[in-house]
């Protein structure tokens, strides 16, 4: 089968946590977003799909998924559908369901760090909201995200030297994990504590694997 992945062009996004299974897993996709518009791909393609009214089962958002003549959408639930099918979810329901649970506590970390940006609000430009951005970005990295690494870091640690998280090969949250904190290290930290932090998370995740 080959895939679909609509998600906006030019930016990597909630729609990159899709595309590093799919690489991880080297299974055949097409990336709208890479496709012009003169060749069906683009803005106007995710709105067909969005705004359609002949579509019975629309997404809310980007990103969604085309596989065969099923439309998904929201990244957990994306993943949740290829996890099993690409092997990178463990077979038995408790294992899906542990890997699913993770999976959304990193969508809670992409909730909670996008907001450090957006306090008020997610239509008004972070100059706007500057001041209170700041002051939001402090309460996270003092009190949130120390909270979610030392999570990740934990259930890692329960599994040195056996794979990565939940058996012998990479696993959704794993690599979406690392693409996470990837991110995070990318943006302007205010102190060492931070950096150091995301160093043990990225090293342990990337070591195990």
């Amino acid at each position: 089968m080959t895939y679909v992945l609509y998600y906006w062009p030019g930016i990597q996004g909630r729609g990159e946590y899709v595309r590093l299974a799919l690489e991880e897993a080297g299974a055949k996709y097409v990336d709208i977003a890479l496709v012009s518009e003169e060749d069906g791909g683009g803005v106007p393609a995710l709105e067909r799909y969005l705004e359609g009214a002949d579509v019975t089962r629309p997404p809310f958002a980007v990103p969604f998924l085309k596989a065969g003549r099923l439309l998904l959408g929201q990244t957990p639930n994306i993943l949740l559908y290829l996890g099993g099918r690409l092997g990178l979810a463990p077979r038995d329901e408790a294992g899906k369901l542990w890997t699913h649970q993770l999976q959304l506590t990193i969508a809670d970390l992409i909730v909670e760090a996008h907001d450090t940006h957006h306090p008020i609000g997610s239509g008004l430009y972070y100059h706007e909201q500057k001041r209170e951005a700041k002051r939001r970005a402090r309460d996270f990295l003092a009190h949130r995200l120390p909270k979610f690494y030392g999570y990740f870091e934990r259930v890692l640690e329960r599994k040195l030297g056996r794979g990565p998280w939940l058996g012998p090969r990479w696993h959704w949250p794993a690599v979406d994990s690392v693409e996470r904190l990837a991110g995070e290290a990318n943006r302007d930290a205010p102190d060492d504590r931070y950096l150091q932090l995301n160093s043990r998370s990225a090293t342990a995740a990337v070591t195990i694997a």
